[in-house]
């Protein structure tokens, strides 16, 4: 199976492809980081030079992915990890950050481009393994800030879900899991889980392989 993922914010895409590889096994990965989100044009070449089987959108990935999703063909299975409809709590669709934190953390990578600390304590508190690696494979500072920008601002309607799988994780610290599947009654909630990909990306597994789940458009 041919797989197209959209990253999550400074998550680097050797990683969450791994993360893939390693739950589907024998498919093409091919992972995303869009550096201009805003951009449909960008949006458009992206996607139509992956073409896929399944299309998969996690954290500032679902968003975006939801966004563009008219660049996906309509026949394909899709996909979103820990989904924002909205990431700032003041949205009122389930994040749980406010505006003010990603000012704030937008102004610190802005300030110091050599700081990396903030990276390092997203990873601590996503619980994502930390190999210093990453840090080398990640877009540069301009492209984290737009992303930031992007999550600030950028919404869609619960509608906009309804042909996708959804799954978040019960303790994500991003994401009010319960508030969340009033908007998107079809999302699944991996109990213990917290914002990490590897989880639901076995909850992901374990739907595709069940008997009404026979890899038919979601």
């Amino acid at each position: 199976m041919r797989i197209t993922a959209v990253s999550g914010w400074a998550l680097p895409c050797t990683w969450f492809a791994e993360q893939i590889i390693a739950r589907f096994k024998n498919s093409r990965v091919k992972v995303i980081y869009p550096k201009k989100p805003f951009d449909p044009e960008e949006a458009q070449t992206l996607l139509e030079e992956a073409p896929a089987d399944l299309y998969l959108g996690y954290s500032l990935g679902s968003l975006w992915l939801l966004n563009y999703q008219d660049f996906i063909p309509r026949a394909a299975l899709k996909g979103v990890l820990a989904p924002f409809l909205a990431f700032s709590r003041e949205q009122d669709m389930g994040g749980k950050t406010r505006i003010t934190q990603l000012k704030y953390l937008a102004r610190i990578l802005k300030r110091n481009p050599e700081n990396h600390s903030p990276l390092i304590d997203f990873y601590a508190n996503c619980n994502f393994p930390y190999p210093k690696s990453l840090l080398r494979d990640l877009p540069n500072r301009s492209a984290l800030i737009e992303g930031l920008k992007f999550l600030q601002s950028a919404s869609v309607s619960s509608k906009a879900v309804k042909n996708f799988k959804a799954i978040v994780g019960e303790k994500d610290i991003f994401l009010d899991a319960e508030k969340l599947k009033k908007h998107i009654p079809q999302l699944q909630i991996v109990k213990e889980a917290g914002h990490a990909p590897g989880p639901l990306l076995d909850r992901l597994v374990k739907l595709l392989a069940t008997g009404n789940q026979k890899l038919e458009p979601l």
